[in-house]
C-alpha cells in the first residue's frame, strides 16, 4: 500500500474492517470506473447489510471521474481503471490521502458470439471489413489500447492507421464499448477481461499476445475531500473482504502469480 504525505491518521477502530461503524448514517460517495460496476455493486450490498451504511456510486470513465472530483472538490472514495489517474490527481491537486492497488485489468478482444469475422489476434483488427468499437482516449481502456498499439509498432506490427480506419465508434465507458459488439453493431472491441466475461453469452474472448499487451492495476483511494467517518472503514472492507468478490467476477488479483 502507498500512503502519500498528508495520509489520514490512524484511528484504531477503523484499521479493522470488522469493527462497528461510527453510527453516522451519511452515505459514502464512491467515484468508480464503469468497468468495476459488477463487483462494486456486490461489495456495497454486502457492506450495507453488515454495517447499515449506504454506498452511493458514481460510475463513469476514469477521465470523467477525475474531472468531476477536481470540479466539485468532493468525494470519499476514488477507484479509476488504472493507477495513473491516482498519480495525476495527487500531483495536480493533492487529493489522495492514501491508496492501494488491488487487482489487475487485462485488455482482451471481445468479438461477436461465434466469431463470424474469424478474429484471432491483434493484427486481425486491421483486416478489411472489420468494424471496431474502442474506448475514448480519456478512459482507461482507450488510453491502454493506444499504448498496446504503440508497443506493437515498436515490435514491427504496423496496424495503427488501419485500426483507426476500421474504428466505428469511440465510446465513453468500457461497458458502452462492449455493448456495440453485444448488439452486433461492431465486430470486435478491446475491453477489460472481466467485462467481456460478464457478457460471455453474447461475446467470445480473444487474448492479446503478451508481447503486445499492457496490463494495468486497479487502485482504490481515500480522497482528502472526504469528511465521512465511515470512509476508511469502507476502504478497508474493499481491500480485504472485497477481494474475493472481484476474483469471483473475473478479475485477477495482484497476488495471483499465474497471470
Amino acid at each position: 500500500m502507498t500512503a502519500f504525505s498528508g495520509c489520514m491518521s490512524d484511528t484504531g477502530a477503523n484499521d479493522n474492517p470488522q469493527t462497528q461503524s461510527t453510527g453516522s448514517s451519511e452515505p459514502i460517495r464512491a467515484l468508480v470506473g464503469a468497468g468495476m460496476q459488477i463487483p462494486m455493486d456486490e461489495i456495497a450490498e454486502v457492506y450495507e447489510q453488515k454495517y447499515g451504511v449506504k454506498i452511493e456510486y458514481d460510475y463513469s470513465g476514469s477521465g470523467a471521474l477525475y474531472s468531476k472530483i477536481v470540479a466539485s472538490n468532493s468525494g470519499d472514495i476514488f477507484m479509476p481503471g488504472d493507477s495513473s489517474y491516482i498519480f495525476k490527481l495527487q500531483e495536480s491537486k493533492g487529493y489522495v490521502a492514501k491508496y492501494e492497488n488491488i487487482t489487475k485489468h487485462v485488455p482482451v478482444i471481445a468479438v461477436q458470439k461465434g466469431n463470424p469475422k474469424n478474429i484471432q489476434c491483434l493484427d486481425d483488427l486491421a483486416k478489411d471489413g472489420v468494424k471496431l468499437s474502442l474506448g475514448e482516449k480519456s478512459i482507461a481502456i482507450g488510453k491502454t489500447f493506444n499504448k498496446i498499439l504503440a508497443k506493437a509498432e515498436t515490435k514491427g506490427l504496423n496496424i495503427t492507421s488501419k485500426v483507426k480506419e476500421n474504428t466505428l465508434v469511440e465510446a465513453g465507458t468500457v461497458k458502452q464499448t462492449l455493448m456495440y459488439v453485444c448488439q452486433k453493431q461492431a465486430d470486435a472491441a478491446v475491453v477489460w477481461r472481466a467485462d467481456a466475461l460478464s457478457r460471455s453469452d453474447e461475446v467470445d474472448v480473444i487474448d492479446i499476445d503478451p508481447k503486445y499487451n499492457t496490463i494495468k492495476t486497479i487502485p482504490v483511494a481515500i480522497l482528502t475531500t472526504s469528511d465521512n467517518p465511515n470512509t476508511e472503514k469502507f476502504y478497508n472492507f474493499i481491500v480485504t473482504e472485497g477481494l474475493p468478490i472481484f476474483e469471483k467476477n473475473g478479475f485477477i488479483l495482484l497476488n495471483d502469480t499465474n497471470n
